[in-house]
C-alpha cells in the first residue's frame, strides 16, 4: 500500500509519529486513524464541557439579573414613599 496520507511511512506524508506510523502500511494507517479518533474525542469533550459552563455561567448570570432587579424595585419604591412624605408634609 502507498500513499501519502496519515500513517503511510516515513517520509511519505506520515511523518515521523512513532515506530507504527514509521512502519507504514496498513498498521500505520490504523494507528493514524485511531490517533485521530482519540483528539477527535478529545476535542468534542472539551467542547461539551465548555458548553456546559457557559450554560451555568449563563444561568447564575441570569439570578443575579433577577434579585438586582428586585432590589432595584425595592428602591425604587422606598423613593417613591420617601417623595410622597416629603410633599405631604408641605
Amino acid at each position: 500500500m502507498s500513499g501519502s496520507g496519515s500513517g503511510s511511512g516515513v517520509g511519505h506524508g506520515g511523518g515521523s509519529g512513532g515506530s507504527i506510523r514509521e512502519a507504514g502500511g496498513s498498521l500505520g494507517m490504523i494507528g493514524a486513524t485511531r490517533e485521530e479518533e482519540y483528539f477527535r474525542r478529545q476535542q468534542k469533550e472539551q467542547l461539551d464541557n465548555l458548553k456546559t459552563k457557559l450554560e451555568a455561567d449563563i444561568s447564575q448570570r441570569q439570578k443575579e439579573i433577577e434579585n438586582h432587579e428586585k432590589v432595584l424595585e425595592q428602591h425604587q419604591q422606598r423613593l417613591k414613599e420617601i417623595e410622597k412624605g416629603h410633599n405631604d408634609g408641605k
